[in-house]
């Protein structure tokens, strides 16, 4: 499992840049990077908020481009968020230049936790020290290897955020390191077990999200709250299904684990690698039609939950917006489309609908 730039959306976070031609167009100016985190100052300090905003780059370019469009004062804890449920997902998914035990990997992802719960304590420090001298040997990507070696700049960063907003990222953080450790163990068979897979790796982030949007916001009413409550994890869910139908067939290449139901190949008397064969045409595109009617049942209320974010935050809105817009397009094109399973690359969207959709994202909302 990767982080699909998830509903950060492999962590595939889910802005997109392009979203920036309606966040200025309609707001005017950008906001001023990292804004909340002003108030700490230090020659330490500003190295380590540098450092991120260049990880960032290098490990998502598409949520580093975007982050910008986000309001100031929930900008600085999503990009720290980010960057440490990236850690997370580089314990659990990307250990690779040896052989790597599944108690190793879990071991290592309980010692990052550890280390967020006190950041700053002697042992939290050692303990970071430790993590950051095995990257060489246990990260095989090279971008995630130094932001691994580098995880005392990032706890820098942490450590200058108020206890309220440090207490909800580990939380969160917490939940999502609950739920990868019991899918390290257990298959997908149901799409139960799918909703409750895509809850851990993409909803979580969601619900961080959402969480910093209603303690911040002084316009939110209570109606447009239960709103969000209600339908947080539906934006997460939707935006990582479509993430595992569209990468079926290079996650089959790659030899990464796959989490399209079992039942459904059961069903069909097919091994995974078996959808890569046209012979089995038929039967692939039975399947398929299974996700895509399951992924479209989180359309409406995701759509109900963009419309219930606030005003104040029509950045962080639009780029949400565009990100769900460009999903639906996704999943619209799947279907009926045997490229998902016999096609050079993983399908996309024509140039037409992403101009149409990057024009105004929220009138797609809205439809």
């Amino acid at each position: 499992m990767c982080i699909r730039d998830r509903a950060w959306g492999k962590l595939k976070p889910t802005f997109i840049y392009a979203s920036s031609i309606y966040v200025v167009r309609k707001r005017g100016k950008m906001p001023s990077l990292y804004g909340t985190v002003k108030s700490k100052t230090g020659e330490m300090f500003q190295d380590s908020l540098d450092y991120c905003k260049g990880a960032l780059q290098s490990v998502s370019r598409s949520f580093a481009l975007t982050i910008p469009l986000v309001e100031e004062n929930i900008l600085a804890p999503i990009m720290v968020g980010y960057l440490e449920a990236r850690i997370l997902d580089t314990f659990e998914d990307d250990i690779g230049k040896r052989e790597i035990s599944l108690q190793e990997r879990i071991n290592s992802m309980n010692i990052l936790m550890e280390i967020l719960e006190s950041p700053d304590s002697k042992s939290a420090k050692i303990k970071a020290k430790k993590l950051a001298d095995s990257a060489d040997e246990l990260v095989r990507n090279p971008n995630y290897r130094d932001l691994v070696k580098n995880m005392e700049r990032v706890l820098t960063v942490h450590s200058s955020f108020d206890e309220r907003t440090k207490e909800c990222m580990v939380r969160w953080l917490k939940e999502m390191n609950f739920g990868m450790q019991k899918f390290l163990k257990q298959e997908v068979y149901s799409f139960k077990d799918l909703n409750e897979y895509c809850y851990y790796v993409a909803g979580t982030p969601s619900g961080f999200l959402t969480e910093l949007i209603r303690t911040r916001s002084k316009e939110i009413s209570k109606e447009n709250t239960q709103i969000l409550s209600e339908n947080e994890r539906d934006f997460g869910l939707f935006l990582q299904k479509v993430n595992i139908i569209r990468d079926f067939r290079e996650d089959i290449l790659d030899n990464e684990k796959i989490f399209w139901p079992s039942f459904l190949f059961e069903k069909h008397n097919l091994q995974p690698e078996d959808l890569l064969k046209p012979e089995n045409e038929e039967k692939c595109m039975e399947m398929l039609d299974a996700m895509i009617d399951n992924a479209s049942l989180h359309i409406e209320p995701v759509k109900a939950y963009l419309n219930a974010i606030p005003e104040e935050y029509a950045g962080f809105r639009a780029g949400a917006a565009v990100n769900f817009a460009m999903g639906v397009a996704t999943l619209q094109s799947m279907r009926n489309n045997t490229e998902v399973f016999f096609g050079e690359k993983p399908v996309k969207i024509s140039h037409e609908a992403r101009d149409s959709i990057l024009m105004d994202p929220l009138a797609f909302v809205s439809g």
